[in-house]
């Protein structure tokens, strides 16, 4: 037997495990996405909390968006429920490779479809109904966008420990 193909023999998938492979790269990936959503949220939510203007250097009219009827749900910030989503995606997805739990990784996943929609929106409502853009929610949205793709794309890797589905791969 040669070496290349005891390697071969003695190979685990790409999608399990903590070695490495495309499955740890996206959880890499979908854990530092989610930190940038949760420092753009977290900013957002300081600012409202502290009664102060927020920085958009002209580019869009952040105050008029944040200060709106949209932009609090019953009586809690968008940005805080923003916060908060982008740092339980990033702990689940963390442990889910810490642990090797497939049912965290869904758990972060449902958790950025529903923000992606939300996300979407809040686009719309800053689009047809504020006519108003703020930059840092524009921001937020792409990041949602591609912490959503990451996370689709890590759940299809991993689809057959999530659904148990013995012909995905």
């Amino acid at each position: 037997m040669t070496a290349s193909s005891l390697a071969l023999e003695n190979r685990r998938p790409l999608s399990r495990g903590r070695g490495g492979g495309p499955g740890a790269v996206l959880s890499l990936v979908a854990v530092a996405i989610a930190l940038v959503g949760l420092g753009v949220a977290t900013y957002l939510t300081v600012v409202h909390y502290a009664h102060q203007p927020i920085a958009c250097n002209g580019l869009g009219d952040c105050e008029y968006v944040n200060s709106s009827k949209y932009a609090e749900v019953a009586g809690v910030p968008v940005a805080l429920m923003g916060a908060l989503s982008y740092a339980a995606m990033a702990a689940a997805v963390a442990l889910a490779w810490l642990r090797r739990d497939a049912t965290l990784l869904f758990g972060a996943w449902v958790i950025a479809a529903a923000s992606f929609a939300f996300s979407m929106y809040l686009t719309y409502i800053e689009l047809q109904v504020l006519d108003a853009i703020c930059v840092y929610c524009v921001v937020s949205a792409t990041v949602m966008t591609a912490l959503f793709a990451a996370l689709s794309w890590l759940a299809w890797l991993r689809r057959e420990e999530i659904f148990g589905d013995e012909e995905a791969s």
